[in-house]
């Protein structure tokens, strides 16, 4: 299925395609490409619509301080290695384990909810992307709350999604962008399938959450570019 270049800002066309099981995450991406200045117009119109207010009035409002950057990565591995009982040299090689056994089985109920966040909270700081992706569908595959839990991690300041790619030595490529909105469109439609949402909800937040993710790789960017100046400004 070949996918056309939108001739014109048009939300639902956008959505529908980014939600589509038969069109490829490579033609997802090359149509991300193509069509950036629409896609662009269209965040900045939708992030902040009423509609998608309207929603979040009747949801938990989950703020979080910002995480500081007290310990740097290393001091960061060790407090994880401590709490899972093995040396720090093993902990990216543990994390990519568990990471591949969210992939594989969506199953990590042999840990403790303890140490699975506090490998999650690991990895949104300093993961790999696909790390990021894995523990982010395991996330929102056990959340009671999958509206609240993506407005949480969407968020600025509060451990999550959106703090990963603040970061400058992050990327928030399309490759990766298509990734996330692809886990978070999954879950989605299995809460719906569950009852936890309706309709409505499972299509309206769909949207919403696509254009935040776009906001965030715009703001990314935004970062990257500063960071390059400041680099050739001395």
């Amino acid at each position: 299925m070949k996918v056309e270049k939108v001739d014109a800002v048009n939300l639902d066309e956008v959505h529908r395609i980014m939600r589509s099981k038969q069109i490829s995450n490579t033609q997802k991406e090359q149509f991300i490409k193509d069509n950036k200045t629409h896609i662009d117009n269209i965040s900045e119109f939708q992030i902040s619509s009423p509609e998608y207010n309207k929603i979040m009035e009747s949801r938990h409002l989950r703020k979080f301080r910002p995480i500081k950057n007290s310990f740097t990565k290393a001091g960061d591995k060790i407090i994880l290695a401590k709490s899972l009982g093995i040396k720090p040299s093993e902990v990216a090689g543990y994390i990519k384990k568990i990471s591949g056994d969210i992939e594989e089985i969506n199953d990590l109920t042999f840990l403790p909810d303890d140490k699975i966040e506090q490998m999650k909270t690991y990895v949104f700081r300093h993961g790999s992307k696909d790390e990021l992706v894995n523990f982010l569908d395991y996330e929102l595959m056990k959340t009671k709350d999958i509206v609240g839990t993506l407005y949480t991690t969407l968020e600025y300041h509060t451990g999550g999604v959106a703090d990963y790619f603040i970061r400058p030595i992050h990327r928030l490529d399309n490759n990766t962008m298509v990734r996330i909105y692809n886990v978070i469109d999954k879950n989605l439609d299995r809460a719906y399938k569950a009852g936890d949402i309706d309709k409505i909800e499972n299509d309206k937040i769909s949207r919403a959450a696509l254009m935040r993710i776009y906001q965030i790789q715009n703001n990314n960017k935004f970062i990257n570019a500063v960071k390059t100046a400041k680099v050739l400004n001395g």
